[in-house]
């Protein structure tokens, strides 16, 4: 009976850490998807002013050309916001992926040596085929 409650209780912590390991996972690919949408929307917002400066630029006054500058400039700034936020983003679901993983190696030490085993025999079939 010991050896039963042993194993489940093994199979749920097994569990536990693939569905972590899978949450952080999902949260990491979520977080570079949204960041993604946002880098390529700022992109082309900023690169739809620029495109409109340039066209009307011939036709504008000093003080125009000045405030269409501060425009640009400002829009430059947030989207360097944008960007180190996204950066900032994808940092911290990248730290919590890796203290997931080393979290499941804690408790699973030998189970993933023969995951790491595995995966570096693998490879060194595909590089031993070229």
């Amino acid at each position: 009976m010991a050896t039963n409650t042993s194993e489940t209780t093994t199979d749920e912590a097994q569990t536990g850490a693939q569905r972590a390991a899978y949450r952080a996972g999902s949260a990491a690919r979520s977080a570079g998807k949204r960041a993604s949408a946002i880098a390529s929307e700022e992109l082309a917002n900023l690169r739809a002013d620029l495109s409109d400066l340039i066209s009307r630029l011939s036709n504008l006054s000093e003080t125009e050309v000045e405030e269409a500058k501060e425009k640009l400039l400002e829009k430059i700034a947030s989207t360097r916001a944008a960007a180190t936020e996204m950066a900032n983003d994808a940092r911290e679901q990248f730290d919590q992926g890796v203290e997931c993983s080393r979290d499941y190696v804690k408790e699973h030490p030998m189970q993933s040596v023969g995951y790491a085993a595995l995966a570096g025999f693998l490879l060194g079939l595909l590089i031993t085929r070229r």
